[in-house]
């Protein structure tokens, strides 16, 4: 271990350590609205949002710490993102202890799948433009909010979303963080924002006993572990790949998946892989020498637990927001991944009907005996695929 440290003084570097903190930073500032709208929609209190962040920050930097120095490479993980926007109408009318126990067993699938090497199967049964047409149906709901609230409050999401398209012609990675800051100031500037909300506090823990039930298990942790797997396994090992990186991809997956179960009880859903952050910190702007990059990631965990240690502040932030900032935010911070979900679901099989069926089913919202639009769209974009476009 004395030599793990020592080799980590010798490859630090302060880039690699702007990009840990740039990741983490745009991580946050478009994931952690949607927290909040799930919140709303599950009737969750303050103090079990405050666990939720806490679970997820505590949980990403440690396992995120764990990967990047066992393995030497940038394996930053972060909270599934497709995963949080799903929640949003299957916890509706869903206690939150079976929630809970849904996202343990969604965790176990996870773990399984890792420990007996399933991935790449799985990505041989379930198509990649049936699960990237799956995500942006799903996220497309907040891509629309983005127009309800500016109906509402124009100036306020006009100025974010001109925040968003100027800041990412020059820099992409900082464009949400550039949202984040302009809706803040408008909001203070127009006398919107809450200043009695804003304090520093530390974050307490709230603990639910998990209960299982089979309409959660259907309705929650099946959908859950596929987008997961599908979502963010498979894109945060495709980025680590196209960056010169082979990581070990059964020993990761158990890794995150344990790491869930453990804080599941806390609020947090799935940790995984990060698909939206991986390139900050494994790109050459971490450093120019691949093989010292994996600073960038361990930085990244360090302000992980920082965040998670603080997350009664991240609370009090957002609440002082109105609710169009924060839906404008979601949107716009989603707006990349849709765009490449879509590009990705319709263009990988030209003359395919199967993502659209997908995407439509998973957009829609609809609810049949009780089970949720995501698992109707699995299911009919599985079937559809292989038993009437499938090719011999």
């Amino acid at each position: 271990m004395p030599s793990r440290w020592r080799q980590l003084r010798e490859d630090f570097s302060w880039p690699s350590v702007m990009a840990g903190l740039i990741a983490v930073i745009v991580g946050y500032a478009g994931p952690t609205v949607l927290v909040f709208k799930v919140a709303e929609s599950a009737h969750l209190s303050e103090a079990q949002i405050t666990s939720w962040l806490w679970a997820y920050s505590i949980a990403s930097g440690i396992t995120t710490l764990i990967g990047s120095l066992i393995y030497r490479m940038p394996l930053i993980t972060a909270w599934s993102t497709p995963g949080i926007a799903f929640l949003m109408s299957a916890m509706a009318g869903v206690s939150f202890s079976d929630a809970i126990g849904a996202f343990i067993l969604s965790n176990v699938i996870v773990v399984a799948v890792g420990a007996f090497g399933f991935l790449q199967r799985l990505v041989r049964w379930i198509p990649l433009n049936v699960a990237s047409a799956l995500n942006g149906g799903i996220l497309m709901t907040f891509a629309l909010g983005i127009v309800g609230s500016l109906q509402q409050n124009p100036l306020l999401v006009l100025g974010m979303s001109l925040a968003n398209f100027l800041v990412r012609r020059f820099s992409p990675r900082w464009s949400v963080a550039a949202v984040l800051v302009a809706g803040a100031l408008l909001c203070l500037l127009t006398g919107q924002l809450n200043l009695d909300r804003l304090a520093l506090g530390m974050a307490s823990q709230v603990w639910t006993t998990p209960t299982f039930s089979w309409h959660a298990t259907v309705n929650i942790a099946v959908p859950l572990a596929v987008l997961a797997l599908t979502g963010q396994y498979l894109p945060g090992f495709a980025v680590l790949k196209t960056s010169g990186y082979e990581p070990p991809v059964d020993r990761v997956v158990s890794l995150c998946g344990i790491g869930s179960i453990l804080v599941a009880p806390f609020g947090c859903h799935n940790i995984n892989p990060s698909s939206m952050i991986a390139a900050i910190v494994a790109g050459p702007e971490a450093h120019p020498d691949k093989s010292k990059r994996y600073v960038a990631a361990i930085f990244a965990g360090l302000v992980y637990i920082l965040f998670g240690t603080f997350a009664t502040t991240f609370v009090n932030l957002f609440a002082a927001l109105p609710k169009e900032a924060v839906a404008a935010l979601a949107g716009l911070a989603l707006l990349s991944a849709i765009a490449s979900s879509v590009e990705t679901a319709f263009t990988q099989q030209k003359g395919s009907l199967t993502p659209l069926v997908v995407f439509v089913i998973a957009a829609s919202g609809i609810s049949i005996y009780g089970i949720g639009a995501a698992f109707w769209a699995i299911v009919c974009g599985i079937l559809i695929h292989h038993l009437l476009e499938k090719k011999a």
